[in-house]
Order: C-alpha cells, then structure tokens, then sequence
C-alpha cells in the first residue's frame, strides 16, 4: 500500500456569516458568497486543501442560479481519484483537463492545487520552495469594496495606508463620470504619499467609455487597468491597448487555457499576464502561463481575491516563481479569513509572506467547516 495514494476526498460548501452580501460593480446588486473547500486525504493520512469562492452572482449568470453547482461539479470527477499517488499529480491533472466538461476547469483545478499541497505537506517544506522559491515576501495591495461616493473612496484609502498597503485596487461604479471623479480625487488626495492604485471596471465598460478612463488614467498614479471589457474580446483588447499609455490586464476568469493565453498574447491584447490556478488548472498551469508570460517579456498579475485557501495559492505561486508585482488582498480582510487559525496577514513592511508550515501552510478549521457546511460530497458516501 502506498501512503500517497489518495484515499479520501471531500468537498464542503458554506456561506461564512463573517462575509456579507458583496458587489463588484455599481451596477450589479449585493450578492451572497460562497466558500467551497476541498478535502484530499492519503492513504498514509496526509492532507491536501483548496478553495475557492463562488457566488449567486456567478451562479446566475453561468449554472442556472444554483449556487451548488461549482461544488456539484466534482461528483463525476473525485470518485475516480481514489488509489491514484499523489507523486503523479501533474499527469493526474492533464487526463482531468483533457476530458473536462466545462471550459473552466474549476474542479479539476482545486484538485490539482490540493495533490500539491498535500505532497508538500509529506515533505514537511512550504510549497513555494518546491515552486523555487524566488522570494520570501511580496508587496500587497487591497482589493476594496464597491463605494457609492467619491468621499467613501478617501476615508477606504486612508483606512488602508493606515494598516500599511503601498496600493490599492479599486471596484467601481463603473460609471465614466463617476470613476473619472473618483480617481482623480483619489489622485489629488494621495498622489504625493506615493500611493499606486488600480481599477477593476469586471468586463462591464465599453470600448469608448473604456479610451477614456484609460487616457485618464495614463496621467494617475494608476499600474493597470484590469477587465475593462469581455474577457473574449481579444482585438478590441489589443485596440484599447493601442489607444491607452496605461497597462491593460484581463480579468482572467474566463481565458484560462495555456493556448488561449498565448494566443492573445501575440496579439497584444494585454500588457500583463492575469491568471489564477484555482480556475486555469492548479499550480502547474499557472506555473506554465506565468513562464510564457516571461518569455514574452511580461509581467504575470495572479489573482489572489478570495478566501484563505485561494489567497494562499496564489500566494506560493508568486513567492516561488518570478513575474510578479503584486499580492491580491481583499480588504476589510475580516471578511474573507473564514475558516482558518492563521489567515495571510499584512506585515509592517507593506508585504505578505507564506504562512509558517508545510504545504500551503494554512491551518484550516475542520469542526466549523463541518458545522457551518450546508452541502457535503464524500466519496465514502458515493
């Protein structure tokens, strides 16, 4: 008997009471938040984690309004996992995503990220050493909420400066007029505190609408601007970019294949790479897309927005392979900490590092999970 085979998986969903309705943009209403996690266990009883956070936002537009269905997606996927060796992990991972059903690998990314954690965790060393382990610490920005005043946008940003963040991200109104105010106050106010910021307009603008902010923004304290419109919008992508002296990224929920990357890389449609491996494929796919993203003399803007268990990835990720500029931290972070002893917290340095431990190095609460979980997937139970 092998300890690496895998024996056990699980995958609980709960809705953290800690977490309230959220928006991204102002023109979408409050939604509630989901936090998935899987539970891989060996046979030798180590353990792997992922997670990831869903939405009824999410589950409108794309499962049929079930909130369930990112979690649902896995029963035709772990079943078949048992008694393979975590040791195999990246070949495991290229079957699931050469027969996935859906174009975004949610499941199988997950899985592939917990088989990493899980080997790391048998090795007793972080997992961002195994990735190379470039750095011990990177810069953090915060991720805001969606504000409906210019004022609301000053008191967050000095809230923020405050707990140490050198940027921040702005959700916005998108609004033009709106998010013109309130970045060129936000640059009156605070430019000469050297503080950067970036704004995340969700694939909402358009292409116009989109010229102009980023014109304006060309002339701010501004790093990029992220998903001004559809993701597949490859050439108008590469025509904003050609219109706008400010970095353009995607958002990099939907663009997730290693070939579709490259493919809109050589077109220009992007100044930076965006990319998750909670939905790209886990740790080795991000870790190819962030190579390429090299090659082509670009930079690779991980997503790490979400709660502990995607912050944590991402985070190894971005510790253990170059490219890099910028941790993703969701703030108030008090929102996004559920279900874990030791959640990723800002240093005084303005930096984030790697929780202390082996693997992802979280220390997750297994009795609130269970008892908060409103859906469990066993496969003793299948």
């Amino acid at each position: 008997m092998n300890d690496l085979d895998i024996a056990r998986l699980r995958v609980y969903v709960t809705q953290p009471e800690v977490t309230p309705t959220y928006r991204y943009t102002g023109t979408c209403k409050p939604e509630a938040l989901y936090c998935n996690f899987l539970r891989l266990t060996t046979r030798g009883g180590v353990e792997g984690t992922a997670g990831a956070l869903s939405g009824d936002y999410y589950a409108a537009e794309e499962y049929d309004a079930n909130p369930y269905s990112y979690a649902e997606a896995f029963r035709p996927v772990i079943c078949g996992l048992i008694g393979r060796n975590i040791q195999q992990r990246e070949a495991i991972a290229s079957e699931l995503l050469a027969s996935r059903a859906d174009p975004v690998p949610d499941p199988e990314s997950l899985i592939e990220i917990a088989m990493w954690d899980a080997f790391a965790r048998d090795l007793g060393v972080g997992l961002y050493r195994l990735l190379g382990g470039f750095r011990e610490r990177i810069p953090a920005y915060a991720s805001s909420p969606v504000f409906d005043t210019v004022d609301e946008y000053l008191d967050y940003v000095r809230g923020i400066q405050a707990k140490g963040y050198p940027a921040v991200k702005f959700h916005t109104q998108c609004n033009l007029d709106f998010d013109l105010e309130m970045t060129s106050a936000v640059t009156a106010t605070f430019a000469s505190t050297g503080l950067r910021f970036m704004v995340d307009l969700e694939q909402v603008y358009d292409y116009d609408s989109a010229v102009q902010l980023g014109r304006a923004l060309s002339e701010m304290p501004c790093d990029w601007l992220e998903a001004p419109l559809d993701d597949e919008s490859i050439d108008a992508y590469a025509e904003l970019r050609r219109a706008v002296d400010v970095d353009i990224i995607s958002a990099g929920n939907t663009v997730v294949e290693l070939s579709a990357m490259a493919d809109g890389i050589a077109r220009g449609a992007w100044s930076r790479l965006r990319c998750d491996p909670s939905n790209c494929g886990g740790v080795s796919a991000a870790r190819s897309a962030m190579a390429l993203a090299r090659a082509n003399g670009m930079k690779t803007e991980l997503q790490s927005y979400g709660y502990p268990l995607n912050q944590a990835a991402n985070l190894h990720l971005m510790l253990g392979v170059a490219g890099c500029s910028y941790f993703e931290h969701p703030v108030p972070v008090e929102h996004f900490e559920y279900g874990c002893f030791n959640p990723i917290r800002i240093e005084a340095d303005g930096c984030v590092r790697a929780p202390d431990g082996p693997g992802l190095g979280l220390d997750i609460d297994w009795k609130q999970i269970e008892g908060d979980a409103s859906l469990v997937i066993d496969t003793e139970e299948m």
